[in-house]
């Protein structure tokens, strides 16, 4: 077997069900929701709606592992395999009965690099097996969680990261398209705890170098804790694409390449950094959503400053998927395959 998907990251994906429920900023414009109103008329998608279980699920899950050295020798690694793309595994209207049925055959497909991906972290444990949960998950399935800003990110990365240590995951990324924001890593908030008549200490996670700072009486403590292994970052995507700050990316390049972290760019999406000619139509291009003014980290109020960015919209490929020159197409270590 051959890559069969467009998704650059991946190699394949296996679909155990289809349809979902949109859950936050980055489901706004789903593309699994649009393929679903394209062939069902979107009866799988939203609050209540059936999900369509997907027949050749399983079998192609099987056919992959079955193929799987033939792949490697021909491409020099396990095949990745998204798990799923047009579903979420922790969806809570799913029968649990299809999802115990999907890890089953996850657990006898040893060749594969699995790479789950949810924007439900909060079901995760009370979902998986309880073998996984109690023997640690199998080498070959990792776990990733989308997230589009820093409020997710706040919210969701040190969830992911606690799952990690406590049930043995063996490795986790972070999924951050469509990126709709600027995100530091580096310094995520945990909250604040005070202490009597001492000011407020900040306690802080540090997701890519696995250090939690925590405030105590006396001042700080810094914990060693688990980190991500994987950072995917990409535009969006589609008719109603929204452009993404090339800084964005930038910053968040960076502070993977300071942590060793392996980081993925997957794409620009519709749009690219656009300087205007002289003489042209700016205000036009504008009024027919051509052109956007993107700002770095504040709200829109109609003006053009210091950090801002021109956007124009020209398409997936022609946007293309460089960053400063060069693709970011770097992967997660992962052992354990057989």
């Amino acid at each position: 077997m051959t890559k069969t998907t467009k998704i650059q990251w991946t190699d394949y994906t296996v679909n155990f069900w289809e349809g979902c429920q949109k859950v936050g900023p980055g489901c706004d414009n789903c593309y699994a929701e649009a393929r679903d109103v394209r062939f069902t008329g979107g009866s799988h998608w939203g609050a209540g709606a059936p999900r369509r279980k997907v027949k050749n699920g399983i079998p192609k899950l099987r056919k992959i592992n079955q193929d799987a050295e033939a792949f490697k020798a021909e491409n020099g690694h396990w095949p990745n395999v998204f798990c799923s793309s047009l579903s979420d595994v922790f969806d809570n209207a799913v029968d649990p009965e299809w999802r115990r049925e999907a890890f089953t055959h996850m657990v006898v497909a040893p060749n594969t690099r699995i790479q789950l991906l949810t924007k439900r972290i909060g079901n995760v444990e009370k979902m998986t097996p309880a073998i996984w949960t109690s023997n640690g998950w199998p080498h070959w399935v990792g776990l990733m969680i989308t997230v589009v800003n820093q409020a997710e990110a706040d919210r969701d990365i040190p969830k992911l990261l606690d799952l990690k240590e406590r049930l043995g995951i063996p490795w986790v990324g972070l999924s951050i398209e469509p990126m709709q924001g600027p995100i530091d890593l580096t310094l995520m908030s945990l909250g604040k705890r005070s202490f009597p008549d001492r000011r407020v200490f900040p306690d802080t996670i540090d997701a890519l170098k696995g250090e939690k700072v925590i405030g105590t009486e006396t001042g700080y403590d810094r914990i060693p804790t688990a980190k991500l292994d994987w950072v995917i970052c990409g535009g969006e995507s589609g008719p109603k694409a929204r452009p993404m700050h090339p800084d964005w990316a930038r910053a968040l390049r960076d502070q993977c390449v300071a942590a060793g972290a392996p980081f993925f760019f997957k794409q620009w999406g519709e749009w690219t950094s656009h300087k205007p000619k002289a003489g042209g139509d700016l205000g036009g291009e504008m009024r027919k959503d051509k052109v956007r003014f993107v700002q770095f980290n504040r709200e829109p109020d109609g003006h053009f400053r210091k950090g801002d960015v021109i956007m124009k919209r020209v398409g997936k490929a022609a946007a293309g998927r460089l960053l400063d020159g060069r693709e970011w197409n770097e992967m997660p270590e992962v052992t354990g395959c057989v």
